[in-house]
């Protein structure tokens, strides 16, 4: 620990603590007792706190060094990023510094040390003092509380528990939490093949089932293959949800290194193998005792990630010969941006949202793409790959599996967005994580064509799953994003609302091995916006919008 920051934590950023529970108890029917530092002594040598502009810098730069440092020190220090967030929240109110504690704490809670289960509770405290939602707190912590071993953090939840009975849920609700709570759901389980080893070499995501789901009996009824040199991706579609593990088996004298899913009570009828090419070099399919055992035959050794995508329920398998990328978040740093995967929504026969005067979504983010895309070339030297480069129609999952393929150092999906409300305007930029946000869950569902809540599950499922690095690089460029727009808009469109950065669970996005965001341009279903968006010149302003936020990312700004 360096002396300058001995002092300012004998300073005044330990007095923004006391500060922050002055300001908390005061807020309580039961203040509690008073902090130790008086209202006196919470001023520096100026007579007054350190400004916001202080306080976050040194929060960025302590979840920058919590991503370096990774392990125990590395969550140590980014929970004490998401203490300054959270004391100047309550300071001045400010949601983004809310929000950022959040990310911070939950950051810190997903990392295999003492204090993660303390982090997740500070996560679920804040974000529900933000949203004002004591019962989604209630619910949240009395899952972490039936969950945690630890003493302290248990101590803490049962505190909280009791603060909060009021709004303790009905019995049948608890009884759902208490399966939600039970310690090793959702987890993948060690493969139960003698010969076979649990595959280290990346990620599972599986689901919690219902008590009807984890009875059901399920089918197989489709694979998908998107394979490449480098990288693949196969799709596993299921008729239920089920749960599956996943092992690898080593390369012997007749076969090369093979990846393997057992999907539990899953049948399946059909060819028993499919070639693929390059990395998987094809997919076999066999009957076992418990299930069907899906096999990849892999070229050489590879990294891999196995999830599942909800409605409908299918298995993502995805694998590289690279590993995941290094945790640098790009700020104050340049950063090496070769490769761009610009995605149009929708095409084919699926138009999108159509605007009240009959313009097609599918129309417009082409367009977009195709003007962004020669200027990328042309200002940056970067190469561009279109998801589509005409009306044709590709799916969801096979879009990420192109980025990823490519070795995309970004991955851009191009929307506009709609509602029902035909007031509605402006412009926001996704990123792939959980969020309560009600707005957020419809436009997800839209563009996943599929429920608010399945959505809402993705989110929560890849949540466990994406680095710190890699969820903080995507904000980040997606912050750029925003910025670069609003301001290329600025001046020509008046009035046009900057409607933020938020976060949400698009399939479109799962998977994604770079940094990804999703851009819904503006409101096709508003009669302005559609006006708007039907013309050039607004069409190229979203695409310098593009342009000039990768420029930002690459420099490092």
């Amino acid at each position: 620990m360096s002396r300058e920051w001995r002092e300012h934590e004998s300073g005044p950023w330990t007095r923004i603590l006391a500060w922050s529970m002055l300001a908390w108890s005061c807020a309580q029917k039961d203040p509690g007792p008073v902090p130790t530092a008086d209202a006196a002594t919470a001023f520096d040598e100026r007579g007054a706190l350190p400004s916001r502009v202080e306080v976050v810098a040194r929060a960025d730069e302590l979840a920058v060094q919590g991503e370096r440092a990774g392990g125990d020190e590395g969550a140590r220090l980014t929970r004490r990023a998401a203490d300054l967030r959270s004391r100047i929240w309550r300071l001045e109110r400010r949601e983004t510094d809310a929000r950022e504690g959040v990310e911070l704490y939950r950051a810190a809670s997903r990392a295999l040390w003492p204090g993660a289960c303390e982090a997740a509770l500070d996560a679920l405290l804040l974000e529900g003092e933000l949203l004002g939602d004591a019962s989604e707190t209630f619910r949240g912590v009395y899952v972490l509380r039936r969950g945690s071993p630890e003493p302290r953090c248990a101590a803490r939840s049962e505190a909280v528990l009791q603060s909060l009975a009021a709004w303790k849920p009905l019995p049948d609700v608890l009884a759902e939490l208490e399966r939600k709570a039970t310690p090793d759901a959702g987890r993948a389980r060690a493969p139960s093949h003698p010969s076979a080893r649990l595959d280290p070499s990346g990620s599972v995501v599986v689901p919690v089932l219902s008590q009807r789901d984890s009875r059901a009996p399920a089918r197989i009824t489709k694979i998908e293959r998107y394979g490449s040199r480098d990288a693949a991706r196969v799709v596993v579609f299921v008729t239920h949800p089920t749960l599956f593990e996943v092992g690898a088996l080593e390369a012997d004298a007749t076969r090369g290194p093979r990846l393997f899913v057992d999907i539990e009570r899953a049948s399946y009828e059909g060819a028993e193998s499919f070639e693929v090419g390059g990395i998987v070099q094809q997919v076999r399919l066999g009957k076992q005792k418990r299930g069907t055992r899906v096999v990849l035959d892999l070229e050489s050794t590879a990294y891999r990630k196995v999830f599942y995508l909800p409605e409908p329920f299918r298995l993502v398998i995805d694998v590289s010969k690279e590993p995941p990328p290094d945790e640098k978040t790009g700020r104050g740093q340049p950063l090496v941006v070769r490769r761009i995967v610009l995605d149009p929504g929708h095409g084919g026969h699926d138009p999108g949202a159509t605007g009240p005067g009959g313009l097609r979504e599918k129309d417009v983010t082409l367009d977009v793409a195709h003007r962004a895309a020669p200027l990328l070339a042309r200002e940056l030297g970067i190469v561009t790959l279109l998801t589509r480069d005409g009306d044709e129609f590709v799916p969801l999952d096979e879009r990420a599996a192109r980025a990823n393929a490519f070795h995309a150092d970004l991955f851009v999906s191009v929307h506009c967005n709609a509602s029902e409300d035909g007031r509605a305007g402006g412009v926001m930029t996704f990123v792939l994580d959980e969020s309560r946000d009600a707005l957020a869950a419809r436009i997800a569902a839209r563009e996943n064509a599929a429920s608010p809540a399945a959505a809402a599950e993705l989110a929560g499922a890849m949540s466990r799953v994406v680095d710190v690095g890699g969820r903080a690089r995507s904000l980040h460029f997606a912050e750029l994003l925003q910025r670069a727009t609003m301001a290329s808009l600025a001046g020509h469109y008046p009035g046009v609302p900057d409607q933020g950065i938020r976060r949400a669970g698009f399939y479109v996005l799962a998977g994604a091995r770079m940094p990804s965001v999703l851009f819904e341009t503006s409101f096709i279903s508003n009669p302005a916006s559609e006006l708007r968006l039907n013309t050039g010149d607004y069409r190229q302003r979203l695409a310098d919008g593009i342009v000039n936020a990768v420029r930002a990312y690459r420099e490092g700004r």
